[in-house]
């Protein structure tokens, strides 16, 4: 009687026979499934050293991969006898591989992602190990004169293209500029003018959110790819390549496939080059990193486990090598994110207590300070006229003009599970919250305050949020869930602070409510504990629309 098939999930979080397992040992033990069924036959230790070069030792993460194969009864083995009994093996020297499977035990294997079963070659371009470079031939030639005679059609599509990107890429205007990437690609006439347009064009469905079509146009990356039609002397799509599906698996919730993605880039000898000396690919990189250190200090202390302070470091420190590398490159747009992220994480990292421990800074400076860098992104979203169509920046201003108010802010003696602030007791607890007026804020953001004028809303606060969901309900732009989320969460907060339980407030309260089944179960978490930190008349209204709209 055949032995079980072995059920191995690839989609975030990872899974086998519907049990949590490690990243790391699922993608062992798909590399070495993938070599035994490619003809490739075994897996040396240094690919797996290659693959996870941040791991700080090799043995320790072999060992707890097989302690994982034994208890999902897989017999890999290890060594360059490939038939001994693997039973019979030293486990002393399994770190040192090569690690192979024998074919009786890979066919008991299915890897499946999003429901699809995987073969060895879609299993490969869903983890990035992919197959061995391929020769590439020496290349022609050039042939100047022929090259710049050609019809201009496809760089005309591009560069349309790259205006539309350079306006946002909310909601359906984001569809918009990644299709207008895909009509570039099928005018190209050269290997290198279609790894440009589908790159763009994977970045740009990812960026709108559209994650499965953004996959698509990396798969036909690497088909041209292995094809061999991208000359050899470009490293720099490759490199891009890596990055690009690192981000896609952060935007899919896999932080440790986005982690082991980033340093294998890091790692490989010549594409590790290209990072280093390529200043727009080191932003993407160090951003990237940054916001994986920032989700990972964030998560540590919502866990209530010890402040995650050298988490929180290494995300500011990413962040300013993020910005310098955004100069470097004169990515005007580059800047804006990186001067964006810092704002925002510049503040909560100093509110959760992970930087500045000893509270030397005071919060009106680090508050004033994280506005600056937030009027530097808008200041230049507005003068260069990049970044549009995105709410983010007055929603962190909003966030953060709000001081060390409400659910987020720091309770001494309480563990995080139980954190409700003292102000959601009553309505006039909550409005004796002081959060920092209009003016100062505005005056904290010179020299970049010019954007922030009172036919915008900067009159009072409520009238920012109100400005930027007027926009969305108008169709001027197209805020996506998350956004629209966290501005009706700012509206009704400042609503209520400045004028009680008004049916505006609670208008707003109940719109977020019925937003919430749109968002990922993270992201609801974190709208719960706000609204509860809300006054009772305003929790009311929310669960009240919750239960009409169930």
């Amino acid at each position: 009687m055949p032995e079980a098939t072995i059920r191995i999930d690839l989609s975030a979080p990872y899974r086998v026979e519907d049990q949590p397992a490690r990243y790391q040992s699922v993608w062992l033990l798909a590399r070495i499934w993938h070599a035994q069924r490619s003809g490739e036959g075994s897996v040396p230790a240094s690919a797996v050293r290659g693959a996870f070069p941040a791991a700080a030792n090799l043995r320790m993460l072999v060992s707890r991969a097989f302690a994982d194969f034994a208890r999902w009864d897989v017999a890999v083995g290890w060594g360059a006898d490939t038939r001994r009994d693997p039973a019979a093996a030293n486990p002393a020297q399994r770190s040192r591989g090569p690690f192979w499977i024998a074919a009786a035990s890979a066919r008991r294997l299915r890897f499946i992602a999003n429901g699809r079963s995987l073969g060895p070659a879609a299993l490969a371009r869903h983890l990035g190990f992919g197959a061995a470079v391929q020769p590439q031939p020496t290349p022609a030639a050039p042939d100047g004169v022929g090259y710049v005679m050609r019809d201009m059609a496809f760089w005309s599509e591009l560069t349309q293209a790259m205006r539309s990107a350079q306006d946002g890429y909310a909601g359906a205007r984001g569809s918009a500029v990644a299709e207008s990437f895909r009509t570039a690609q099928r005018s190209a006439a050269d290997g290198f003018q279609q790894a440009l347009a589908l790159l763009k064009e994977s970045l740009a469905w990812r960026r709108c959110g559209r994650l499965e079509q953004s996959r698509a146009a990396l798969r036909r990356f690497d088909r041209l790819a292995r094809a061999g039609d991208i000359n050899a002397t470009m490293p720099t799509f490759a490199a891009m390549a890596h990055v690009v599906r690192a981000w896609e698996r952060y935007t899919r919730g896999d932080n440790d496939g986005a982690r082991a993605g980033l340093a294998a880039l890091r790692a490989d000898a010549e594409l590790g080059l290209v990072v280093r000396y390529n200043p727009r690919l080191r932003f993407e990189v160090m951003n990237l990193e940054a916001l994986l250190y920032k989700a990972e200090a964030m998560r540590a202390a919502q866990a209530g486990s010890a402040p995650p302070a050298q988490s929180a470091q290494r995300a500011l420190d990413a962040f300013a090598g993020a910005l310098q590398a955004a100069y470097e490159a004169d990515s005007v747009d580059a800047v804006q994110h990186a001067a964006a992220n810092i704002g925002l994480c510049l503040w909560l990292f100093w509110q959760r207590g992970l930087i500045d421990a000893a509270r030397t800074l005071s919060a009106e400076a680090v508050q004033r300070q994280a506005m600056r860098w937030l009027g530097l992104s808008e200041w230049i979203c507005d003068r260069f006229g990049v970044g549009g169509g995105t709410a983010w920046n007055a929603i962190f201003l909003l966030r953060i003009a709000r001081g060390s108010s409400g659910p987020d802010a720091p309770q001494t003696g309480k563990t995080p599970g139980s954190r409700t602030s003292a102000a959601a007791a009553s309505m006039t607890a909550f409005r004796r919250q002081r959060p920092l007026s209009v003016a100062d804020a505005i005056d904290a953001l010179r020299p970049f305050h010019a954007p922030f004028a009172p036919a915008k809303g900067f009159v009072r606060w409520s009238a920012v949020a109100a400005f930027a969901l007027e926009d969305h309900d108008a169709g001027h732009v197209r805020l996506g869930p998350l956004q629209l989320a966290n501005l009706l969460l700012e509206s009704a907060w400042y609503l209520t602070h400045e004028h009680g339980a008004t049916a505006k407030a609670c208008a707003a309260v109940e719109r977020l409510a019925t937003q919430l089944p749109s968002l990922r179960a993270a992201e609801r978490k974190f709208f719960a504990l706000e609204i509860r930190g809300l006054p009772p008349e305003l929790r009311d209204a929310a669960a009240e629309a919750a239960r009409r709209r169930r």
